[in-house]
């Protein structure tokens, strides 16, 4: 066996153990990104599970700052159901989507919507900002008490330009508002991350596919 079949076996056994790692996380947040606009939140108010610490935290402390509990919903992911537990601030100008996150302590995500399609963001305590027109997302990593002050002055920022937001009242206020975001936007937001995922597997398979090129065409 040549020199050059040896090196493209040991490379392409290489990739195949790479594969084995990369390829099912990459699989995964490719078929969470690609479904998306179609999915939607469920109202699983009364079926979802007690919250958990974070959660139960956090809600308390947005409770503090001015919101109220309309419910839990859920999600049908390829991964599994995920619920979510929802809060609207008493000015129905904004609601907050609350997610256990145990590496981080928690997730929340604050919304509020204009009937002309304008949508704001801010997200605690990690994620993907964006500005562009339509949508401004802020990343807020400081304390939740800071989301909510950039959310809040994000609105009257808006609100000269755009009128007064869409009111979120009850869930199906929520759901949707939930639908039109998810019809609007899919993925967008979740593009980079998953991208940051799927290239490694991406690459992989393509010095894979070269190696064994290389084993077939090498004397």
């Amino acid at each position: 066996m040549s020199t050059e079949r040896i090196l493209a076996l040991a490379v392409l056994l290489c990739s195949a153990v790479l594969l084995v790692r990369l390829g099912p996380a990459a699989i995964r947040a490719w078929r969470i990104y690609a479904g998306t606009s179609r999915r939607r939140q469920r109202d699983a108010t009364g079926r979802a599970p007690a919250s958990p610490p974070a959660v139960s935290d956090r809600a308390g402390l947005l409770a503090e700052l001015g919101y109220h509990r309309l419910g839990e919903t859920s999600l049908q992911l390829p991964v599994g159901e995920r619920f979510a537990w929802i809060l609207a601030a008493h000015d129905a100008e904004s609601y907050a989507i609350l997610v256990d996150a145990p590496r981080i302590g928690g997730m929340t995500g604050i919304y509020s919507a204009w009937s002309d399609g304008t949508w704001l963001c801010t997200i605690h305590p990690r994620g993907e900002a964006v500005d562009r027109s339509g949508l401004v997302v802020r990343i807020v990593p400081g304390t939740l008490e800071e989301a909510v002050t950039v959310q809040r002055a994000g609105l009257e920022r808006l609100r000269q330009v755009h009128g007064e937001p869409r009111a979120i009242r009850t869930m199906d206020d929520m759901l949707a508002l939930d639908a039109d975001y998810r019809t609007r936007f899919g993925g967008s937001r979740l593009r980079p991350v998953t991208w940051r995922i799927v290239a490694p597997a991406v690459l992989v398979a393509l010095v894979a596919a070269l190696s064994l090129v290389l084993i077939v065409v090498a004397r």
